[in-house]
């Protein structure tokens, strides 16, 4: 009696750091259409083991052509690991999105053993950090200029070795913080040009690591310092208060 092949998917495994045929061991679809409009959508959930050490994987994937719709047979994106060790999150607000879409697109590169052209995209995070960080609107040439009829503001940008050594300088970021990220910058320069060379992944993780840790420490870090120093004040208000209330009402016995 014939029986069926288990189901495999591809997806990265972070313990091998390969990607590897997981054995499907379950999914979940939902489908549906945006909101006012027609645009369908679909995502679906896959779980399974690695066939190599056996980490229980879960990725995700979306669907991008949908058969009888835009295209003869439906299509999904490449299944992008959800667990474990998923995609950093960030809970400030202020970062921009250019940071934020540079470090997904490198975290991709990365699940497909792209590592050089995850470096790259590190950098580009990094040098839009700078940009943001050192307030580059500043150093923009306010006066508008008219192209074929539309007014367009020119804004110049630094380079990310300028914008790094003004971090430093500012102390935005430390010594040890700098140094590191001369290391990104170096990796980012030969990703960027055609030079005949390899960089492991381990070294490609590790520049993750130091982005997520500047990104965190300028933001993130920044935010709720100034949360806690909100409290702090807050309730020391309050102490105040407090001891107006309990002053007056001894000085009217």
């Amino acid at each position: 009696m014939e029986t069926n092949p288990p189901k495999t998917f591809v997806i990265d495994c972070n313990e091998c750091r390969a990607k590897v045929a997981a054995t499907e061991a379950g999914r979940v679809e939902r489908f549906g259409t945006e909101e006012g409009s027609l645009e369908p959508w679909g995502e679906r959930v896959l779980i399974g083991n690695c066939p190599n050490c056996g980490s229980i994987l879960v990725g995700r994937a979306t669907q991008v052509d949908f058969e009888g719709y835009d295209a003869e047979v439906d299509r999904w994106t490449d299944v992008v690991r959800v667990f474990p060790k998923p995609s950093k999150v960030f809970s400030s607000y202020r970062i921009p999105r250019v940071v934020t879409d540079s470090l997904v697109e490198a975290d991709r590169c990365l699940q497909a053993n792209a590592n050089i052209a995850a470096c790259v995209m590190f950098g580009r995070a990094l040098e839009a950090l700078c940009n943001d960080v050192l307030d580059s609107a500043k150093r923009t040439d306010s006066s508008l200029t008219e192209v074929s009829g539309e007014a367009t503001s020119r804004r110049s940008y630094m380079s990310l070795a300028e914008g790094l050594k003004k971090l430093r300088d500012q102390g935005v970021i430390d010594r040890r913080l700098f140094d590191w990220s001369q290391q990104l910058r170096a990796f980012r320069n030969v990703g960027a040009h055609p030079v005949d060379t390899i960089i492991p992944r381990e070294q490609a993780e590790d520049l993750q690591t130091f982005v997520y840790a500047i990104v965190e420490y300028i933001y993130d870090l920044a935010d709720r310092y100034e949360e806690f120093q909100e409290r702090l004040a807050k309730k020391a208000a309050a102490e105040d208060a407090k001891k107006a209330v309990r002053a007056h009402g001894d000085s009217t016995l």
